[in-house]
């Protein structure tokens, strides 16, 4: 079990990495990420993460350019 949670916190640690250099990348490279990205992905696969987090990301842009800046992220 101790392994698990440790894998588990390597994950999170490695999400919030990723997350943090994606919010550092212009709208551009980040258009650019998504197209190189599989049009169709394994649920659960890295591929997928990947594709959900550039869309959160671009998402977010997107709310924050509009003035809507009422962001839901998990805690």
């Amino acid at each position: 079990m101790q392994i698990a949670a440790g894998l588990l916190a390597a994950l999170g640690d490695s999400l919030e990495a990723l997350e943090g250099h994606l919010a550092t990348m212009d709208e551009s490279e980040l258009e650019m990420l998504l197209a190189s990205m599989p049009s169709k992905s394994a649920a659960g696969s890295a591929e997928m993460v990947m594709c959900v987090l550039l869309y959160r990301e671009i998402e977010a842009r997107k709310l924050r350019k509009n003035g809507n800046i009422l962001l839901f992220r998990p805690i």
